[in-house]
């Protein structure tokens, strides 16, 4: 089949500075070609390529040089063009498919004949995936419509001889693949392409939420995240693998356990697990605080489009730099390390794995945080345009389950804790939902608002709610380091829960010893309660290496200048150390700049508060190391010139000079 050509008809030399000038664009072939090709005439004594002696043809001269301009810069190796010559009739015709003449310019030297030949362009029309005959939860049938047969496929089979459009093969799901294919007339098809994803019970989370009237469960998913519209899978669900659904909602659910059948289009199918409680399933929650002793990293499966590598989710080893190195932390025998974090996970368990071993670490609840009931009398009354209001005084609290009277409350007006708007407050049977909190002058009290119609007097009735205080429990586990002597080890934390993805936290490794060289003994602790819950008891513990202490004065004073004398008015000395600490990974870096700027620091045993900001030097090179120097003050060693300590105070009264006793009080004289 012919393809494309100008025709150029050169109708005398051209004179000086004359151009001819076309474009060529080039849609599919095995060459990419996008050019934009002006050639510029220079006469003959210039030494350049039309330089020669006269021909008896008008304009062959021109037509021969334009020829060699062309086939120097645009024609690599003769590839992309046929180019012939009939004394001045210069014709190119191209090698390819698809390849387009135009935008001719030039002067009235030289005229221009275009032929375009447009072909049918080789390409994939379409693409789809349906059920594999064989595992389809592993496998994905692929059918591939081109625009013309193709005779040979290489990839991702090879099929030296092929009579068949569609081609139809079966590849595995949540992979790429290679298809590449020849119609036989010089045009390839090469393309990737990525098959739908696999069906994973961890990538469904199942939400359960209470409703007035029962209770709502919501199968949320993340399967599909990454893939395009014809890779992506749609679900039907069911809750006893009979009847099936398109809807991810499930309503009116009674308490108990349920198994969740979720099928694809691709005829996978999988089964989750789920509960539903008087609370419904709170969305995760998982925190420990860096202030801990023990520093530890989540578990992911990183990958290209989520899941990045972090702070939080690697260990020193697995940094992004060129020198990762390993931390490892050093405890003593003597330590009894204890770790606090806060989870709402029904499942929380904690092993030391060692050389091969797991050891259980018993984990401790602190708090009573979740599903708290709470039953009590109260008062009801009509707000009109449908809606109700309860408010509390004084009367009895109830058992939530038996109703039995177990005390008493007076709250004059205010509210329990779980009064909230967004909460549910229960009455007999029915739950609400509440819309407000509002303050009614009349009653003298807060007044929780709910949608209900009620056109009676004011009357005495008993309510109730489940309900969380905070959205966690607080644990805490405690490892006895004198049981390690000698040994490496690190500590894992699991939390599992048939409504929520599991997660892992690792520790980076540990390391006992009688006694470590060159370390220092970091204790620290805050009176308050941050994002730790110091109010358990709980104090943490690190050992750090050093390079350098050095003693360190903090001072200010005032003095008075005359002529013959200078006088102190007043001095203040505090003493100080400056700690300058080997190299550490930059998270552990991060843990004791945290340690040290606690409330109440002590650094082998001597207390100290912070003193000005920290300085660091890093990272080293190209690693994870970072050097922290540390400038403390000393807690209780504060020297002041006006201060004096020798007055023994040994009798039962104390006389004041300068003050007189006048009965009530005392009168400066």
């Amino acid at each position: 089949m012919a393809n494309s050509k100008i025709i150029l008809t050169f109708n005398a030399d051209l004179n000086i500075d004359e151009t001819v000038g076309f474009k060529v664009s080039n849609f599919q072939s095995t060459y990419s070609l996008a050019q934009d090709f002006i050639w510029k005439n220079i006469r003959a004594n210039s030494g350049q390529v039309t330089k020669g002696e006269p021909t008896n043809i008008a304009g062959e001269r021109s037509a021969i040089n334009f020829i060699q301009a062309y086939n120097l810069g645009w024609n690599f190796n003769g590839s992309y063009y046929t180019i012939t010559r009939v004394e001045n009739i210069v014709t190119i015709e191209a090698a390819f498919y698809n390849t387009m003449f135009f935008d001719f310019v030039s002067s009235t030297n030289v005229s221009a004949t275009i032929t375009n030949v447009p072909q049918d362009i080789f390409e994939v029309d379409s693409i789809s995936f349906s059920e594999a005959d064989i595992n389809p939860c592993s496998n994905v049938k692929v059918t591939i419509s081109t625009s013309e047969l193709a005779p040979v496929v290489n990839q991702p089979v090879s099929i030296p001889v092929n009579n068949s459009n569609p081609i139809i093969v079966e590849v595995l799901r949540n992979s790429s693949f290679n298809f590449q294919a020849n119609n036989g007339n010089g045009q390839d098809i090469q393309k990737s392409y990525l098959t739908p994803p696999l069906l994973d019970e961890n990538l469904f989370n199942v939400v359960v939420n209470n409703s007035p009237f029962g209770t709502t469960v919501i199968v949320n998913n993340t399967v599909n995240n990454g893939f395009t519209n014809e890779q992506s899978l749609s679900f039907q669900y069911s809750l006893d693998n009979i009847n099936w659904q398109d809807s991810n909602e499930y309503s009116g659910l009674a308490i108990g356990s349920y198994t969740l059948y979720i099928k694809d289009h691709l005829g996978c199918s999988i089964t989750k697990t789920f509960y539903i409680g008087e609370l419904g399933s709170p969305p995760p929650y998982f925190y420990i605080s860096k202030s801990n002793s023990i520093r530890f990293a989540e578990r992911v499966e990183w990958g290209d489009s989520e899941n990045y590598k972090n702070d939080e989710n690697t260990l020193s080893c697995e940094s992004d730099v060129e020198l990762a190195y390993k931390e490892v932390q050093q405890f003593q025998s003597a330590d009894i390390i204890t770790t606090q974090f806060k989870s709402n996970y029904s499942s929380n368990n904690v092993i030391i794995k060692k050389n091969g071993e797991e050891i259980p670490v018993p984990v401790i609840q602190k708090t009573n945080n979740l599903g708290l009931q709470d039953k009590r009398d109260a008062r009801k009354y009509d707000l009109e345009e449908g809606k109700t209001g309860v408010y509390f005084i004084s009367g009895n609290k109830y058992n939530y389950i038996t109703n039995e009277v177990i005390g008493s409350y007076t709250l004059n007006g205010n509210l329990p804790e779980w009064a909230k708007k967004g909460n549910y407050i229960s009455i007999g049977n029915t739950f609400y939902l509440i819309e407000d909190i509002v303050y009614d002058d009349s009653k003298n009290a807060e007044i929780v608002v709910f949608t209900n119609e009620y056109n009676g007097p004011e009357t005495n009735i008993i309510t109730g709610s489940i309900y969380n205080r905070f959205e966690y429990e607080v644990f805490e586990f405690t490892i006895n380091m004198a049981q390690y002597i000698d040994d490496k080890f690190s500590v894992e934390i699991n939390n599992t829960d048939t409504n929520h993805p599991t997660i892992t936290h690792l520790s980076e490794l540990l390391w006992c010893k009688v006694k470590h060289e060159k370390v220092l003994e970091i204790s620290y602790k805050n009176t308050t309660n941050t994002d730790v819950f110091y109010s358990t008891g709980i104090e943490h513990k690190i050992r750090i290496p050093y390079l350098k202490i050095s003693a360190k004065v903090d001072e200010n004073s005032e003095t008075h200048k005359t002529d013959t004398a200078a006088i102190l008015l007043n001095a203040d000395l505090y003493e100080g150390t400056e700690f300058k600490f080997e190299p550490v990974t930059k998270e552990i870096w991060r843990k004791l700049i945290i340690a040290l700027s606690h409330e109440i620091v002590f650094i082998n045993g001597v207390g100290y508060v912070k003193n000005d900001s920290f300085e660091t030097e890093g990272p080293l090179e190209n690693s994870n190391l970072y050097v922290l120097t540390a400038n403390m003050l000393k807690t209780g060693n504060v020297y002041n010139s006006q201060t004096s300590e020798d007055t023994d105070f040994n009798g039962s009264e104390i006389e004041i000079p300068g003050l007189l006793s006048i009965g009530d009080g005392f009168m400066k004289y």
